[in-house]
């Protein structure tokens, strides 16, 4: 998925499940800064170094060209593994709403209270959502997420905006191919461009290896699935945190569900489809909106923490936001690297 929906779309969802303002845009900024949070490595004044995986890594970065960071950083945030089939390659392919995502889910949900708990439920809610857009595909180099590129059949209705999307696909897939090596062919689906992350597609395609029909897969359905379960989520999280909500916004989904459909039909770039969101939500089609408020817009808030810490000390940094979004990524990635995954039977990572 792109901003438009861990950002803007996560925030009214959450919104709709109750929760104020401010959380919310704690929670989306999170959600999105997962597909920007990259290394972190620097010395505090006070003397301790800090350092700091990525959660995001761009298509083409040589980082990828690495197994343990596509481990690190695909296999836990953003293609989690649906443990189906016999091989491991095959258990990696990540499958939409899957028990094991259903798992993550309710242990961060039910962790104690702690200072990070707002940016965990933002890195679990991009996460989860994920595994509607990326379904089929896995975080590793692998044979299985190749596709013939002659297979792939897109149902777009304006004929101009179907050349740029090919084109589109084109160059990314030029910059794709042309920055891999052995090691990242079939990484993720950098076969498919960002295709799975287009909310109003309607497409198929072939897998190269198997000859397997990915059948036509209809974006705006599961992303719509995404949606309710994303504010099912949210719901919950309330619950657990009474003092951060706002019950003048709290929405029960079949409420909601036809306006977010029609947001998600929009078949446009990132930049009109996140003008959806805000026309929506200004209009009040969503949850009640009496002062016409617009969403926050993004901005990468957290950069602005971790470069400020490079002059300060550790008992200064622990209480900026950027500081507990890299604690809830740190959390988030031992737990299914080191036990969700393992419980399972999928040893992904090994460290000692």
């Amino acid at each position: 998925m792109q901003t438009d929906m861990h950002y803007y779309g996560t925030y009214v969802l959450a919104r709709a499940a109750g929760l104020n303002a401010g959380v919310c845009q704690t929670i989306a900024t999170a959600a999105e800064y997962v597909d920007d949070s990259d290394y972190v490595r620097l010395s505090l004044t006070d003397g301790p170094f800090l350092e700091a995986h990525a959660t995001a890594h761009h298509p083409v970065n040589a980082d990828n060209l690495e197994d343990v960071d596509q481990r690190r950083v695909w296999v836990p945030f953003h293609f989690l593994p649906g443990n189906e089939g016999n091989t491991f390659d095959e258990k990696l392919i990540c499958r939409k709403d899957s028990p094991i995502a259903q798992e993550m889910v309710e242990h961060h949900l039910d962790l104690q209270k702690n200072n990070f708990s707002l940016e965990l439920i933002g890195i679990t809610a991009h996460v989860y959502a994920d595994t509607f857009s990326h379904y089929g595909f896995s975080g590793i180099a692998s044979n299985l997420n190749q596709v013939d590129p002659d297979s792939i059949n897109l149902n777009i209705k304006e004929p101009t905006f179907l050349s740029s999307l090919k084109e589109k696909a084109i160059e990314f897939n030029e910059k794709y191919i042309a920055g891999k090596i052995a090691s990242a062919v079939g990484l993720g689906h950098g076969d498919v461009a960002t295709y799975p992350d287009r909310p109003f597609l309607q497409w198929s395609f072939r897998y190269q290896a198997t000859g397997i029909s990915s059948g036509d897969r209809v974006n705006q359905v599961t992303f719509l699935e995404g949606c309710q379960k994303l504010h099912q989520m949210f719901a919950k999280f309330a619950e657990a945190y009474p003092e951060l909500c706002d019950q003048q916004t709290k929405c029960n989904f079949v409420d909601i569900e036809k306006a977010l459909a029609d947001i998600l039909s929009v078949e446009a770039e990132v930049d009109e489809r996140i003008e959806a969101w805000q026309t929506a939500v200004i209009a009040g089609k969503i949850y009640s909106n009496p002062n016409k408020e617009p969403i926050p817009a993004y901005n990468k808030t957290f950069n602005g923490d971790i470069e400020i810490m490079q002059t300060h000390s550790f008992d200064t940094i622990k209480s900026t936001a950027g500081y507990a979004f890299l604690d809830a990524a740190k959390t988030h990635r031992e737990y299914v690297l080191n036990e969700l995954l393992p419980k399972h039977g999928l040893n992904v990572l090994v460290t000692s």
